[in-house]
């Protein structure tokens, strides 16, 4: 689905035109008033990134509106030579984020709907608004009891065909674990795919994305699946990526070598705690 944009304050703040009047009633109509809405602090993993919550009043009497800003400022100088040492040169920022929003709802992709985004003084910002009522897939998976069965078959197919549809589409999420897919159990366990800040969009997908996208899959999910349920998996993701997959052993050994590297690395951050 496309989403209409429309742009305000000399092209420093970008809405969603269905939520202009959200907006407009809530006075955010530049960018430095929706840098400066106070929030409530939700996370802030990195120095130059942090998450707030506030809620919009709606302008005709209905339930106020949950939304979710996430606040990029430039990197600080050590941040700058931790990526050159590691030669990470890519720039995420609160745009990247916003255009992959856009292309996951282009292309029909579940994920948050974006509201706003906005530059301010070399910072950025956007604003989603927030899912009701869903549970992590990984606290979800790790609920399942045996009874269970079919209800655990069904979701592994829907994040299957999730991570086939987007590789399919030239995607990458590069952060693909189970914790940023959220599950709807009131509606029949639909599933989101949050935080897309560092989404590759390169058009042919690259071998290695592929690999790092579901080598974090797999270790997220080792603990609760099966060598069957993931067979399953393979056989529903590569009915979407592309079933000249499905036999390519290397790639298979590729993505168990990938999650085997991010258990180690887990584990030595884990003594070092």
């Amino acid at each position: 689905m496309e989403i209409k944009t429309k742009e305000l304050d000399n092209g420093n703040l970008i809405i969603n035109e269905e939520f202009a009047e959200l907006i407009r009633h809530n006075g955010l109509i530049t960018a430095k008033k929706l840098w400066e809405m106070k929030s409530d602090p939700v996370k802030s993993i990195l120095e130059e990134r942090g998450t707030g919550r506030f809620f919009l009043e709606p302008p005709k009497g209905a339930e106020f509106a949950e939304t979710y800003i996430k606040r990029y400022s430039p990197p600080s100088l050590k941040e700058k030579i931790k990526a050159f040492s590691s030669l990470k040169f890519e720039k995420y920022d609160a745009f990247h984020e916003w255009n992959a929003l856009l292309a996951f709802h282009r292309h029909n992709l579940p994920t948050v709907t974006p509201v706003a985004v906005a530059r301010v003084n070399g910072r950025t910002c956007n604003l989603t608004l927030g899912i009701k009522d869903y549970k992590r897939a990984s606290a979800l998976f790790e609920s399942f009891k045996r009874e269970d069965g079919e209800r655990k078959r069904k979701l592994i197919r829907k994040i299957a065909e999730l991570a086939g549809d987007m590789h399919a589409t030239g995607f990458a999420h590069q952060d693909f674990y189970l914790v940023h897919i959220f599950v709807k159990e009131c509606e029949n366990d639909a599933i989101y795919l949050i935080d897309l800040q560092r989404l590759v969009m390169d058009g042919a997908l690259s071998k290695r994305f592929r690999i790092k996208d579901l080598g974090q899959l797999l270790f997220s999910a080792r603990p609760f699946v099966s060598r069957t349920d993931m067979m399953r998996f393979w056989k529903a993701y590569t009915e979407k990526a592309g079933k000249e997959l499905f036999k390519n052993k290397r790639l298979i050994r590729s993505v168990f070598g990938k999650a085997d590297k991010i258990l180690k690395r887990h584990e030595r951050k884990q003594k070092k705690a």
